[in-house]
């Protein structure tokens, strides 16, 4: 008897995109396309005030999603998301240029993660700009794998800010990298590999930015918890502490799927020959048939037979 074996992770996936319960309007984006080279999450965060903010955000999500489901399933995921962050840019620049006044300013960050699998490994392919987040849940451990591009973590990084005090300085939404303010922006890219059991968190700063990390980390790190609940709570964690922002999340769960043996032949048995236990079941109920059908044509013949009649003379 064949023991079952474990295969590759097999994902799973939530979302959860909300207008909070301050701003009137919804300017983030979120989207989980399903592509040749891998999956594709997408959050991105409009700037730019009424309309244009979440224009610009739309426009994003889109490029990335149209220029990456267009690709071969062995291009370079680098090269891929590097040049969908140019196309969604240019995107952005062109609509701005239209002489519409609500997208004069526009702009939107992007943190994404094109998933790429072989029969060896999983990764992650992360990228963002501006202070969208992407999050790895390992092993009861959260951890950050973006680093924003924003006035504040420039005085994090100098050490004349504490983390702690990021969020209430008068900088905090001050950001160093956008799409569609700049002819060119560079899209930072890192690579993950993902393990069974790894949960991946990406999120605009309307989570981040009020829902304190351990209770991020208390809902990504719990695998009782399937994506699409844990998207829901961390949405509900947002709200919860006022919603001030808009709120954007995709959730990506791996777990370890169990792949069933097929049944083992006996040796010297021929694969495609019946096991002698079901040709002798086959047999009999073939028997047990004949009998029956038998009975039925007895019963038959003696309630219609008729005697014949002799001709009248």
């Amino acid at each position: 008897m064949s023991e079952s074996t474990p295969s590759q992770p097999v994902p799973s996936f939530g979302e959860a995109c909300d207008r909070g319960r301050v701003r009137e309007e919804n300017q983030d984006c979120v989207r989980h396309v399903s592509t040749a080279m891998g999956e594709l999450l997408l959050v991105a965060d409009g700037i730019g005030g009424y309309r244009g903010g979440g224009t610009a955000s739309g426009i994003v999500v889109e490029s990335f999603a149209s220029w990456v489901s267009a690709l071969a399933p062995n291009y370079s995921a680098a090269r891929a998301i590097a040049e969908a962050a140019a196309q969604a840019n240019a995107n952005i620049m062109e609509t701005a240029a239209s002489g519409e006044p609500a997208y004069q300013q526009m702009g939107s960050t992007v943190v994404l993660a094109l998933i790429t699998q072989d029969q060896h490994s999983t990764r992650a392919w992360i990228g963002h700009i501006g202070d969208s987040r992407a999050y790895l849940a390992r092993d009861g451990v959260l951890s950050r794998l973006t680093r924003d591009h924003s006035a504040v973590q420039a005085l994090i990084d100098r050490n004349e800010l504490s983390p702690e005090n990021a969020r209430s300085h008068p900088d905090a939404s001050v950001l160093t990298r956008s799409l569609g303010h700049q002819p060119e922006v560079e899209i930072e890219i890192t690579m993950t590999p993902l393990e069974a059991g790894d949960s991946l968190l990406l999120c605009s700063d309307g989570l981040w930015g009020f829902v304190p990390e351990q209770d991020i980390a208390d809902v990504l790190t719990n695998l009782e918890i399937a994506a699409g609940t844990a998207a829901d709570q961390l949405l509900d964690l947002a709200l919860q502490a006022g919603g001030p922002d808009n709120i954007g999340i995709e959730v990506v769960r791996y777990r370890t799927a169990i792949a069933e043996p097929e049944p083992m032949a006996e040796p010297g048995e021929d694969e495609n020959e019946q096991p002698p236990s079901r040709r002798r079941t086959v047999a009999l109920a073939l028997l047990m048939l004949a009998i029956v059908l038998g009975a039925l044509v007895g019963w038959y013949a003696d309630h219609n037979w008729v005697s014949p009649i002799a001709p009248s003379r």
